[in-house]
């Protein structure tokens, strides 16, 4: 089965946790927290649509300005998901700087600070130079963002202060029979991207495609389409290993094809854990066990370990294969 979207870790175990989605059929990735991004080309930060900020530590939002100013010509809009005051936090570091000479750029931020009940909406546009347009607020249902193909779920933590879980779910999977393709005849082509999104959309049986001059109904070439399971992908980092937290992010990433989670302290230094309102490695290895977790990788880890890296790794294994 091929995958719809790629995701990747930027930076190593003690660096700035940063996880990068890209979403392979179309000109569009995801970003989940904004540390350090200098490992991102030009071209993979121009397709950056959507950003997911656990929390605004200085480890997980210093990179606002790096997707700012490279997206500031962008037709697209931006929109950025986050805890009760992401609102603030981006207003703030839109206001360090001047903004007179932008008028005629197109970027429009869409910011939206989530708590357990509703969602927050404010919009900063670069032709009122970023000025704070406050929108109607929502009800807060679980779900962040939903698109054609996926949605994210959002679950409100707390690492003292108030911090995000995501999850990103594929609804379901959709794979090309090629053998059928070439049964039929019918060329690969950007034609079977609009085929997969006239399906996510239910469009009727009769809707019409024309490939190679010859004109095929929804109906025929549904039989060109293998649907499967989606994929799911989870990311959470800095949360209090309170009984409370650890229910929650069992249920937001129960199935989950790959969880990234934090380990920052080993379990010898549990009591630690709790003061810095961080998971242990065994945590994140019980909590991938209890959600039934396909594949666990563990990342930011504390600098106390960085001549045993090997250590936090092995213990979040060794308790979710228990």
């Amino acid at each position: 089965m091929k995958p719809t979207f790629h995701h990747r870790l930027l930076n190593g175990p003690f660096e700035d946790p940063c996880l990068y989605i890209r979403l392979l059929w179309e000109k569009r990735a995801l970003m989940f927290d904004l540390g350090d991004l200098r490992k991102l080309n030009t071209g993979e930060l121009l397709k950056i649509t959507d950003i997911f900020v656990t929390h605004t530590h200085i480890d997980h939002f210093i990179g606002f300005d790096t997707v700012l100013r490279a997206l500031l010509r962008s037709e697209k809009p931006l929109s950025v998901f986050g805890p009760s005051n992401i609102i603030e936090c981006v207003e703030g570091k839109l206001k360090g700087y001047s903004w007179n000479l932008i008028k005629e750029y197109p970027l429009r931020l869409e910011v939206f600070g989530i708590n357990n009940d509703t969602i927050e909406h404010a919009s900063f546009y670069a032709e009122d130079c970023f000025a704070k347009k406050q929108r109607e607020s929502k009800q807060f249902s679980g779900i962040a963002l939903e698109d054609i193909s996926f949605k994210v779920k959002a679950v409100c933590l707390k690492h003292d202060i108030d911090c995000m879980g995501f999850s990103m779910e594929e609804d379901f999977h959709i794979n090309i029979d090629k053998a059928r393709l070439i049964d039929m005849g019918l060329p690969v082509g950007p034609w079977l991207s609009d085929l997969k999104k006239a399906i996510r959309q239910a469009s009727p049986e009769d809707r019409e495609f024309i490939v190679n001059g010859k004109s095929y109904s929804l109906g025929e070439l549904k039989n060109l389409t293998i649907i499967n399971k989606g994929q799911k992908v989870s990311y959470i980092v800095d949360a209090s290993p309170s009984e409370e937290n650890i229910k929650k992010i069992i249920e937001l990433v129960k199935g989950s094809d790959t969880l990234y989670s934090e380990a920052y302290f080993l379990d010898s230094d549990k009591q630690r854990a709790v003061e810095r309102n961080h998971l242990t490695s065994k945590l994140a290895g019980y909590i991938a066990k209890k959600a039934g977790v396909k594949n666990l990788t563990v990342m930011h880890f504390s600098p106390k370990y960085i001549h045993t890296p090997d250590a936090p790794v092995q213990e979040a294994i060794n308790e979710w294969r228990a």
